[in-house]
Protein backbone atom coordinates (compact mmCIF):
# COMPACT_ATOMS: atom_id res chain seq x y z
CA UNK A 1 0.00 0.00 0.00
CA UNK A 2 2.78 2.52 0.67
CA UNK A 3 4.26 2.04 -2.60
CA UNK A 4 0.67 2.14 -4.25
CA UNK A 5 0.01 5.36 -2.21
CA UNK A 6 3.87 6.74 -2.85
CA UNK A 7 3.43 6.29 -6.74
CA UNK A 8 0.64 8.18 -7.01
CA UNK A 9 2.02 11.24 -5.31
CA UNK A 10 4.58 10.92 -7.76
CA UNK A 11 2.10 11.03 -10.29
CA UNK A 12 0.17 14.12 -9.24
CA UNK A 13 3.39 16.03 -8.86
CA UNK A 14 3.82 15.17 -12.52
CA UNK A 15 0.93 16.55 -13.62
CA UNK A 16 1.04 19.53 -11.16
CA UNK A 17 4.74 20.74 -13.23
CA UNK A 18 3.80 19.32 -16.70
CA UNK A 19 0.20 22.00 -16.52
CA UNK A 20 2.37 24.76 -14.59
CA UNK A 21 4.49 24.31 -17.89
CA UNK A 22 1.26 24.63 -20.27
CA UNK A 23 -0.28 27.36 -18.48
CA UNK A 24 3.18 29.88 -18.36
CA UNK A 25 2.73 33.37 -20.11
CA UNK A 26 3.40 37.00 -19.51
CA UNK A 27 1.68 36.92 -16.38
CA UNK A 28 -0.21 40.11 -15.62
CA UNK A 29 -0.43 42.79 -18.78
CA UNK A 30 2.08 45.12 -19.47
CA UNK A 31 4.84 42.79 -17.60
CA UNK A 32 7.82 42.04 -19.37
CA UNK A 33 9.49 38.47 -19.66
CA UNK A 34 11.48 36.68 -22.41
CA UNK A 35 9.44 36.95 -25.68
CA UNK A 36 8.74 33.74 -27.35
CA UNK A 37 8.74 33.58 -30.84
CA UNK A 38 8.38 30.77 -33.77
CA UNK A 39 10.84 31.70 -37.23
CA UNK A 40 11.40 34.92 -36.42
CA UNK A 41 13.67 37.60 -34.78
CA UNK A 42 12.96 40.92 -33.31
CA UNK A 43 16.47 42.79 -33.31
CA UNK A 44 16.68 45.95 -30.65
CA UNK A 45 19.66 47.99 -31.47
CA UNK A 46 21.94 48.88 -28.47
CA UNK A 47 19.76 50.56 -25.94
CA UNK A 48 19.91 54.39 -25.38
CA UNK A 49 17.86 54.18 -21.90
CA UNK A 50 18.32 51.83 -18.96
CA UNK A 51 16.40 48.30 -19.18
CA UNK A 52 18.29 46.79 -21.87
CA UNK A 53 16.22 45.29 -24.52
CA UNK A 54 14.37 41.73 -25.17
CA UNK A 55 14.24 39.74 -28.24
CA UNK A 56 10.85 39.77 -30.23
CA UNK A 57 9.99 39.40 -33.59
CA UNK A 58 11.08 38.71 -37.24
CA UNK A 59 8.80 37.85 -40.30
CA UNK A 60 7.80 38.23 -44.21
CA UNK A 61 4.72 39.15 -46.12
CA UNK A 62 2.69 39.09 -49.49
CA UNK A 63 2.41 36.89 -52.41
CA UNK A 64 4.62 36.44 -55.71
CA UNK A 65 7.08 34.75 -58.02
CA UNK A 66 10.83 34.66 -57.19
CA UNK A 67 13.02 37.21 -58.45
CA UNK A 68 17.02 37.11 -58.33
CA UNK A 69 18.00 38.37 -54.93
CA UNK A 70 14.41 37.49 -53.12
CA UNK A 71 17.30 35.61 -50.84
CA UNK A 72 18.75 38.64 -49.56
CA UNK A 73 15.75 41.04 -49.66
CA UNK A 74 14.70 43.15 -46.50
CA UNK A 75 12.64 45.59 -45.09
CA UNK A 76 13.89 46.98 -41.70
CA UNK A 77 11.12 48.73 -39.33
CA UNK A 78 13.00 50.81 -36.51
CA UNK A 79 11.50 53.29 -33.98
CA UNK A 80 12.57 54.22 -30.40
CA UNK A 81 10.30 52.69 -27.29
CA UNK A 82 9.90 54.01 -23.89
CA UNK A 83 8.14 51.91 -21.64
CA UNK A 84 5.01 53.12 -19.89
CA UNK A 85 4.55 52.81 -16.24
CA UNK A 86 1.00 51.38 -14.97
CA UNK A 87 -2.07 48.90 -15.99
CA UNK A 88 -3.57 48.75 -19.00
CA UNK A 89 -0.32 49.67 -21.38
CA UNK A 90 2.50 49.19 -23.71
CA UNK A 91 0.33 47.34 -25.94
CA UNK A 92 1.72 47.57 -29.86
CA UNK A 93 1.76 45.95 -33.33
CA UNK A 94 4.20 46.13 -36.37
CA UNK A 95 3.20 44.78 -39.61
CA UNK A 96 3.12 45.38 -43.62
CA UNK A 97 0.19 45.53 -46.58
CA UNK A 98 0.22 46.08 -49.99
CA UNK A 99 -0.58 49.26 -52.15
CA UNK A 100 -3.54 48.14 -52.14
CA UNK A 101 -4.03 47.94 -48.17
CA UNK A 102 -4.72 44.28 -48.35
CA UNK A 103 -2.33 42.82 -45.04
CA UNK A 104 0.92 41.14 -45.66
CA UNK A 105 2.28 39.81 -42.48
CA UNK A 106 2.48 40.86 -39.23
CA UNK A 107 6.32 41.40 -37.45
CA UNK A 108 5.15 41.55 -33.82
CA UNK A 109 2.57 41.89 -31.40
CA UNK A 110 2.69 41.85 -27.77
CA UNK A 111 1.48 38.90 -26.60
CA UNK A 112 -1.39 40.01 -24.36
CA UNK A 113 -3.44 41.00 -26.80
CA UNK A 114 -2.58 38.82 -29.81
CA UNK A 115 -3.45 36.00 -27.80
CA UNK A 116 -7.03 36.85 -26.31
CA UNK A 117 -6.63 40.09 -24.50
CA UNK A 118 -8.21 42.28 -27.54
CA UNK A 119 -11.45 40.65 -26.09
CA UNK A 120 -11.27 42.13 -22.82
CA UNK A 121 -9.36 45.05 -24.53
CA UNK A 122 -10.89 45.94 -27.98
CA UNK A 123 -9.64 49.78 -27.68
CA UNK A 124 -6.28 48.22 -27.33
CA UNK A 125 -4.24 48.61 -30.65
CA UNK A 126 -7.59 47.95 -32.89
CA UNK A 127 -6.32 48.73 -36.33
CA UNK A 128 -3.91 45.92 -36.45
CA UNK A 129 -6.79 43.58 -34.65
CA UNK A 130 -8.99 44.52 -37.80
CA UNK A 131 -6.52 44.45 -40.08
CA UNK A 132 -4.82 41.31 -39.73
CA UNK A 133 -7.94 39.22 -39.28
CA UNK A 134 -7.11 38.38 -35.72
CA UNK A 135 -10.17 36.71 -34.69
CA UNK A 136 -9.97 34.07 -37.73
CA UNK A 137 -5.87 33.70 -36.86
CA UNK A 138 -5.72 30.08 -35.02
CA UNK A 139 -4.08 30.05 -31.49
CA UNK A 140 -0.96 28.52 -32.79
CA UNK A 141 -0.78 31.58 -35.79
CA UNK A 142 -0.98 34.34 -33.06
CA UNK A 143 1.41 33.18 -30.33
CA UNK A 144 4.03 32.49 -33.56
CA UNK A 145 4.25 36.48 -34.23
CA UNK A 146 3.70 37.49 -30.39
CA UNK A 147 5.87 38.20 -27.38
CA UNK A 148 6.26 39.54 -24.34
CA UNK A 149 6.45 43.35 -23.99
CA UNK A 150 10.27 44.63 -24.96
CA UNK A 151 12.23 47.30 -22.78
CA UNK A 152 12.75 50.79 -23.02
CA UNK A 153 15.01 51.59 -26.16
CA UNK A 154 15.92 51.31 -29.85
CA UNK A 155 13.89 48.50 -31.25
CA UNK A 156 14.04 47.45 -35.05
CA UNK A 157 11.83 44.62 -36.80
CA UNK A 158 13.33 43.06 -40.09
CA UNK A 159 10.93 41.37 -42.59
CA UNK A 160 12.61 39.06 -45.42
CA UNK A 161 9.73 40.60 -47.68
CA UNK A 162 8.13 37.07 -47.86
CA UNK A 163 4.02 35.89 -47.32
CA UNK A 164 2.82 34.20 -44.21
CA UNK A 165 3.26 30.74 -46.41
CA UNK A 166 6.63 31.51 -47.09
CA UNK A 167 6.76 32.98 -50.80
CA UNK A 168 8.87 35.98 -52.17
CA UNK A 169 6.50 39.13 -52.59
CA UNK A 170 6.25 41.32 -55.76
CA UNK A 171 8.07 43.95 -56.48
CA UNK A 172 5.84 47.12 -56.06
CA UNK A 173 5.10 49.63 -52.87
CA UNK A 174 4.17 48.42 -49.45
CA UNK A 175 2.96 50.44 -46.49
CA UNK A 176 4.33 49.67 -43.04
CA UNK A 177 2.16 50.17 -39.49
CA UNK A 178 3.42 50.89 -36.01
CA UNK A 179 0.26 51.32 -33.51
CA UNK A 180 0.62 51.86 -29.62
CA UNK A 181 -1.78 51.91 -26.85
CA UNK A 182 -0.25 53.90 -23.98
CA UNK A 183 -2.76 53.92 -21.55
CA UNK A 184 -6.56 52.36 -21.84
CA UNK A 185 -7.82 54.12 -25.15
CA UNK A 186 -4.50 56.06 -25.80
CA UNK A 187 -3.38 55.30 -28.82
CA UNK A 188 -0.67 56.44 -31.50
CA UNK A 189 -0.84 55.23 -35.09
CA UNK A 190 2.27 55.46 -37.66
CA UNK A 191 1.64 54.47 -41.03
CA UNK A 192 4.15 54.77 -43.90
CA UNK A 193 4.74 53.33 -47.84
CA UNK A 194 7.69 52.15 -49.02
CA UNK A 195 9.07 50.81 -52.35
CA UNK A 196 10.42 47.13 -52.69
CA UNK A 197 12.72 46.71 -55.40
CA UNK A 198 16.20 46.73 -57.22
CA UNK A 199 17.19 49.90 -55.03
CA UNK A 200 17.75 50.82 -51.31
CA UNK A 201 14.94 53.05 -50.24
CA UNK A 202 14.20 54.83 -46.77
CA UNK A 203 10.69 56.07 -45.89
CA UNK A 204 9.67 57.53 -42.79
CA UNK A 205 5.98 57.04 -41.18
CA UNK A 206 3.95 59.53 -40.59
CA UNK A 207 1.90 59.96 -37.05
CA UNK A 208 -1.81 60.14 -35.51
CA UNK A 209 -2.61 60.31 -31.89
CA UNK A 210 -6.15 60.07 -30.33
CA UNK A 211 -5.05 61.84 -27.76
CA UNK A 212 -2.74 64.40 -25.84
CA UNK A 213 -1.83 61.63 -23.05
CA UNK A 214 -1.05 59.80 -26.22
CA UNK A 215 1.04 62.37 -27.77
CA UNK A 216 3.00 63.19 -24.74
CA UNK A 217 3.90 59.73 -23.57
CA UNK A 218 7.11 59.29 -25.88
CA UNK A 219 6.30 55.68 -25.93
CA UNK A 220 6.61 55.08 -29.86
CA UNK A 221 8.79 57.53 -31.41
CA UNK A 222 9.51 58.52 -34.92
CA UNK A 223 9.26 55.56 -36.85
CA UNK A 224 11.62 54.69 -39.86
CA UNK A 225 11.48 52.26 -42.91
CA UNK A 226 15.30 50.68 -45.03
CA UNK A 227 14.52 48.70 -47.84
CA UNK A 228 17.93 46.41 -48.95
CA UNK A 229 17.60 44.62 -52.32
Amino acid sequence: MKMIKGAGLLSTALLLVLLGAACGGDGPEGASSQPALSGAAVSPLPAASPGGSSDAAEQGQAAGSAQPGDAHRTLEISFPFVRQDGLASNQFAVWVEDGKGRFVKTLYATRFIATGGYKLRPEAIPTWVEHSGLAQTSPEEADAVSGATLSSGPLKFAWDCKDQDGRPVPEGSYRFYVEGTTHWENRILYEGTIAVGKERTKSDAAVKYTTEEATQSGMIGQVTAVYTP
